[in-house]
């Protein structure tokens, strides 16, 4: 018997246990100490876990009956939103009384929580669905070929509108607060305030969420693409529901509007990935052109991502300009000095974006948008998290300004899903069946680069704007941390991607952290006390690199 179903049997396989594990944990004891008798809460949420975490498994059985690929690449979507439970469950071990898992334990008292053997299963049963996943993206990735142009070109805009528009909402709802409390013992805080393990567990699970449903739509197989867009979510609602049902049910608790719309957000990416082979069909059989006739499927894309990268700018340079404050009458309205570096983002995205839309341009070009959309979210959670510490002031609120920061935000989650759906676009239609390797020399500029860039994001440009030395973080410190994450996505990817590309996508990552560099300028002018050059030295010595790095990437000859 060949490989391939024996692995994907054993994702299967893993994934009923990993199922089973999940259901069963909250009838177990989750902490010792600390916790009264919440039955009802406790047993509802433990009845829609059961219910939305065996839901993965019997979807993937389902789905192996007609296609391999389809049951690996569900399995791959559900694991990649556990691979981000699996680090908020570490939390229930270090720091239980803060972890917010109310659908497993709810704490009455104080005192210090000491895990049980429900925290082990749960977090056993998470791990299960993670390797259920890993075996599911192997033997989706050993499936033949594809079927045609890019999956995002063929349901329909709407469809492919939908599907991004859920996952987004998903990914927002993964970093939001769970509940709103009325408990003197709880305090629900969101989850980037959360201890460390939940932050960075709910920041993977928002980040896997968006790239799964990038990649799905950027692919060229369509069961397989419906397949990782329905495990994401379904794994995402099986997360969400019992949640929801648990603060609905539990006294002085109730869910946050996030968690309601990320329950129905997983619910409509379910729909709307399963539905997506039956609505391309139908699109298909309504637009056929005759044989021969060629369809423009990535010029498409690209152009759907030059849009949304326009929109996301033209959001950037308002939400720069509007004030972000609101004061009491006779008082005079405060600027952020924030959002002189949103503005400059917003600019340098709307440059590149433009040339997304010519066809001549968009291929060369696209690589260059995808770090830069990354730096007007950092600028954009810079300005978000200023005016939170603002707001704590009397009479002090939010201005037209903060709602359109925000939007911007979103904008360019949008857009960075285009622009990944946009390459897998092009790739469709490229050999890359030979790897290429960058010269050593090359390799080592890229290597430097990353690093010294990775160093002058992590720490502050000037008084006030946070450090990663400190815990918990503030939005701008984790839009940092995010911006450092695609810089180092991008080096990897540039020495690995032909060298025209490679070399875009570099010069593209230099503008990114020159934008995110200029703040040291823009902002000190208006801030007392900022720290000196030791910060931004190693932000501008990282730009040089990636400048240095791209110059060497173009004179190489593509294999």
């Amino acid at each position: 018997m060949s490989n391939r179903p024996t692995l994907l049997r054993f994702g299967l396989a893993l994934s009923v246990l990993g199922a089973l594990a999940v259901a069963v944990a909250p009838l177990l004891p989750v902490v010792r100490a600390g916790t009264g008798d919440v039955g009802p809460a406790i047993l509802a949420a433990a009845a829609v876990a059961t219910i939305t975490a065996s839901a993965v498994p019997v979807a993937a059985f389902a789905a192996a009956h007609r296609s391999e690929a389809a049951a690996g690449a569900l399995l791959a979507g559900a694991g990649g939103i556990a691979a981000g439970a699996v680090l908020a469950d570490l939390t229930l071990f270090v720091d239980a009384i803060d972890a917010n898992r109310f659908e497993l334990f709810r704490p009455v008292t104080a005192a210090a929580l000491t895990a049980g053997p429900g925290a082990a299963m749960v977090l056993a049963g998470h791990l299960c669905s993670v390797l259920a996943g890993v075996a599911g993206a192997i033997t989706a990735a050993r499936a033949p070929g594809t079927d045609g142009g890019p999956v995002g070109t063929r349901p329909g805009p709407a469809v492919v509108a939908g599907i991004v528009g859920a996952a987004i909402v998903v990914a927002a709802g993964s970093v939001a607060p769970v509940v709103v409390s009325a408990d003197p013992v709880i305090v629900a805080r969101g989850v980037l305030d959360a201890p460390a393990a939940t932050a960075f567990g709910g920041v993977l699970a928002a980040m896997l969420a968006l790239v799964t449903v990038a990649w799905a739509l950027g692919s060229g197989a369509t069961a397989t693409a419906a397949g990782a867009i329905t495990g994401t979510g379904l794994a995402a609602f099986a997360l969400f529901a019992p949640r929801f049902v648990a603060g609905l049910a539990g006294e002085r608790l109730a869910p946050t509007a996030a968690t309601v719309a990320g329950a129905i957000a997983a619910v409509l990416l379910v729909a709307l990935g399963a539905a997506m082979p039956a609505a391309s069909a139908r699109r298909a059989a309504r637009t056929a052109r005759p044989a021969g006739t060629a369809v423009p499927r990535s010029g498409r894309a690209h152009a759907v991502a030059g849009v949304l990268g326009l929109v996301t700018a033209a959001l950037a340079v308002v939400g720069a300009v509007l004030p972000a404050l609101s004061v009491p009458d006779g008082y005079d309205v405060p600027a952020l000095p924030q959002t002189r570096a949103l503005l400059v983002a917003g600019l340098l995205l709307a440059a590149l974006s433009v040339w997304l839309l010519l066809s001549a341009y968009a291929e060369a070009v696209r690589p260059a948008v995808a770090v830069p959309v990354v730096a007007v979210a950092t600028t954009a959670a810079a300005v978000l998290q200023a005016w939170v510490v603002a707001a704590d002031l009397p009479g002090v609120g939010a201005g037209p300004g903060t709602a359109v920061v925000f939007a911007a935000a979103v904008g360019a989650a949008a857009t960075g899903v285009a622009v990944i759906a946009a390459g897998a676009a092009e790739r469709d239609r490229v050999d890359t069946s030979a790897v290429r390797d960058a010269a050593a020399r090359t390799r080592a500029v890229v290597t430097a680069a990353a690093v010294v860039s990775v160093v002058g994001l992590a720490v502050p440009l000037y008084h006030g704007a946070g450090s990663v030395l400190t815990y918990p973080w503030g939005y701008g410190v984790w839009g940092r941390l995010l911006l450092a994450v695609a810089v180092v996505v991008a080096g990897a990817v540039a020495v690995r991607s032909r060298p025209a590309r490679g070399g875009a996508l570099l010069l593209g990552t230099a503008g990114a952290t020159a934008a995110y560099a200029s703040s040291w300028v823009l902002v000190r002018g208006v801030r007392q006390d900022p720290v000196a050059v030791v910060g931004v030295a190693p932000v501008i010595l990282g730009t040089v690199l990636l400048l240095v790095a791209a110059c060497l990437t173009f004179r190489e000859e593509t294999p």
